[in-house]
């Protein structure tokens, strides 16, 4: 093969590989990527936030009516949210999303008023694990990018399994575990903002604090909160140490962490084993 032949075919595979992976941003512990969504004959673009506690995808109603003049809506549909809240929701079937090197077609997105529930909080666009579980994806902590995978990486130090049961929610990924030394279910959301444990939890806060508090269900409000810092936190053999806030009134059935314990790490997330794999430096 030839010099010139070789350095065209190296281009090419790099810039492919530039291609499929989407730039991660961070807000707080939120991660937000760039998303195209196609219906009617027009595209959008919007970041999206990448949500593990959301079932499926979620449209901001000001956002799809104004900006994406979305029109053929659904009738309503029952939505809970993480604490067991259920609302009613129209929805709607949008040709297609699009990250990274992806594109999914009909696309099933509940419409929600996510302005008027979160105010300055609110994304316009929320990935769901309807479209998570499609694919194995890798986060990339260190430089934040998103990328899917065909294949599992085999630099694993360790892997944090779940197995599903009959009263988890759809496509909820819900470990076992351990917080400060009690054995506990603990739900994987990275659209928390805080890592929460329950109002029952024997953990004794040492600061109360004053956090803004919404979901699809309440609008915003000031609450107050139990602070509890450095917590250990224990799921298979990854043993780690988090913030986490205890609320005095939380319909939640299980501990709550976000994406925070992953931070400055690469990890995969992998539905279809089930495992979460953190990988070696």
């Amino acid at each position: 093969m030839n010099h010139k032949l070789l350095l065209m075919l190296t281009l090419a595979l790099l810039s492919l590989n530039a291609w499929s992976q989407s730039k991660i941003t961070m807000k707080g512990d939120w991660m937000f990527t760039d998303v195209a969504l196609s219906d009617g004959g027009s595209v959008h673009n919007v970041p999206g936030l990448i949500d593990t506690g959301c079932s499926v995808c979620i449209i901001d109603s000001t956002y799809a009516v104004d900006s994406c003049h979305i029109k053929d809506l659904k009738g309503d549909k029952i939505m809970d949210n993480t604490a067991g809240q259920s609302i009613k929701s129209s929805y709607v079937y949008l040709d297609s999303i699009s990250f990274t090197s992806s594109t999914y077609t009909h696309v099933w997105c509940f419409i929600v008023d996510l302005t008027g529930k979160l105010k300055q909080f609110a994304p316009k666009f929320i990935i769901g694990g309807d479209i998570l579980k499609r694919n194995p994806w890798c986060f990339d902590l260190k430089t934040f990018q998103l990328q899917p995978l065909n294949e599992l990486p085999t630099n694993v130090a360790t892997s944090l399994a779940w197995k599903p049961h009959a009263d988890d929610g759809l496509n909820m990924i819900i470990f076992k575990g351990k917080i400060a030394g009690k054995k506990t279910r603990i739900l994987f959301d990275t659209g928390a903002r805080f890592n929460a444990v329950l109002p029952t939890s024997e953990l004794t806060p040492t600061a109360y604090i004053e956090i803004p508090g919404a979901d699809i269900a309440e609008a915003l409000t000031t609450k107050t909160v139990g602070q509890c810092k450095n917590i250990p936190v224990e799921i298979s053999d990854y043993r780690f140490k988090v913030d986490f806030i205890k609320p005095t009134d939380d319909g939640s059935e299980e501990p709550r962490l976000n994406a925070s314990f992953l931070m400055g790490k690469r990890w995969v997330l992998d539905y279809t084993h089930k495992q979460l794999l953190v990988l070696s430096d």
